[in-house]
């Protein structure tokens, strides 16, 4: 008979794969920091509770001896004054009586003559001694039946002697005092147990709290370094330093994912930027070759070599140029720039480009303005405008160079009437090399506002 067990392996590992995670999960939960700051707090807390307990106890149990002390003290004093009074033997059926109705209060009397016969009460002797004293006495040195039958007892009481030489001792068995203080004790170390738990376990719980917002953290992350960069950290709403950082992250990863797109369009323009005059370089090089080719037809093609090399150079430029700005390095030449002066030279060198192409140039520049920047770069910005304004325009454009500067700030501006750019790509021309002619049959890398934005 063939048993069968394909069933059994999954169900009997499946507890055990449990248990597994579990014990993981709790191995990481006592590993982390916030786990780690919960016991400190808790080991903290238990200090604190145990001097609480210390000083409450001290407290406690010095308030109990002086008000057993005091009540000691009222009843001997009483006694003592009907002995002066009345006689020693007044207060015999007092002692007597007070033991009667007391049964159990574990207050202790003695009364002895002069001769040290005992007279009344409930010890069987007594110490000679018209003072306080504190003394461990044995359930033999007493005939109450209700004395608690612990092996030793904490006598606490005062003697008074007579002039007679009668003796009367007035005492107290600590034991309830003391029960009280071990029951404050107990207490105490049961509250401070239980607390202790409580923060652990809180402490455990917000580890695995902290531990689930890190793994979203980290499953986040491991999906963006595998290319789903549209991937987020998902918000809980707490508004506490997780969800900060998780937002903050966030907005790491849209920026991140901003640039690789705008990384990879640069890739693709630059691309675009090179086929052109490589391809022409190749050609004209190639045709150059060939038999039979003349002198002048040489130095054509040598031109237009250096032509086409001219642009790859002014392109490889502009790409050093870019990556100095966003390193930084550009800025260290910073210093204060006569705008107004800036803008004039590059209103006289384009007016005369943009009349010869029979549209109106004009310029209002109010006088020293200056601002703190790369003059270069600056220069370069404003003539990457109005360029653009020239070549990218229908004849009889009107283009204006302008520039003021109020309590608001300074405002440079170039316009023309022309058709303008879209507004759907408006923000797109501060990227790098980004133009607005997508299969780039012109020559040009943009308007180079990523340079100075």
């Amino acid at each position: 008979m063939q048993r069968s067990t394909k069933d059994s392996s999954p169900r009997s590992c499946a507890p055990y794969a449990g248990s597994v995670i579990r014990s993981a999960m709790m191995f990481r939960a006592v590993r982390t920091t916030s786990f780690r700051l919960s016991v400190m707090f808790a080991a903290i807390f238990a200090l604190c509770f145990t001097l609480l307990i210390l000083i409450t106890y001290f407290t406690a149990s010095s308030a109990m001896r002086d008000e057993e002390r005091q009540s000691i003290e009222d009843d001997a004093q009483a006694l003592a004054q009907d002995v002066r009074s009345d006689g020693l033997l007044s207060i015999v059926d007092d002692i007597e009586e007070r033991l009667r109705n007391s049964p159990g209060s574990a207050r202790y009397y003695y009364l002895a003559d002069a001769a040290g016969k005992r007279l009344a009460g409930n010890l069987k002797t007594a110490p000679d001694q018209a003072d306080w004293l504190v003394k461990t006495f044995t359930k033999a040195e007493t005939d109450d039946p209700q004395i608690v039958a612990d092996p030793d007892h904490e006598l606490w009481g005062k003697g008074t002697r007579f002039d007679d030489g009668s003796f009367l001792f007035v005492g107290q068995d600590a034991y309830v005092m003391i029960a009280t203080q071990e029951a404050i004790i107990a207490s105490f170390a049961w509250s401070m147990l239980i607390a202790l738990v409580l923060a652990i376990a809180a402490g455990i719980f917000a580890s695995r709290r902290f531990l689930s917002k890190i793994d979203a953290i980290n499953v986040t992350s491991s999906a963006i370094m595998q290319g789903r960069l549209r991937e987020r950290i998902p918000i809980e709403g707490t508004s506490d330093e997780m969800d900060q950082l998780s937002a903050n992250l966030n907005r790491l990863f849209d920026s991140n994912e901003s640039l690789l797109e705008s990384l990879k369009q640069v890739t693709t323009n630059i691309a675009h930027d090179l086929r052109s005059p490589l391809s022409r370089l190749k050609q004209g090089l190639e045709t150059s070759i060939q038999a039979g080719y003349s002198k002048k037809a040489y130095e054509k093609a040598i031109g237009s070599a250096i032509h086409e090399a001219d642009r790859l150079l002014r392109l490889s430029s502009g790409l050093l140029r870019i990556a100095q700005v966003e390193s930084g390095s550009r800025r260290k030449n910073f210093k204060r720039v006569q705008l107004s002066q800036v803008l004039e030279r590059v209103g006289e060198a384009y007016r005369a480009v943009a009349e010869d192409q029979g549209k109106g140039f004009a310029t209002s520049i109010e006088p020293d303005i200056q601002v703190v920047g790369d003059q270069d770069l600056l220069v370069q910005m404003f003539a990457n405008l109005v360029e653009n304004s020239i070549h990218h325009t229908p004849a009889h454009t009107r283009i204006s160079l302008k520039l003021s500067a109020d309590k608001s700030g300074i405002l440079a501006e170039v316009c023309d009437s022309g058709p303008g750019i879209p507004a759907e790509e408006r923000k797109k021309v501060f990227q790098r090399f980004y133009r607005l002619d997508a299969s780039r049959t012109t020559s040009g890398n943009g308007l180079g506002l990523s340079l100075v934005a």
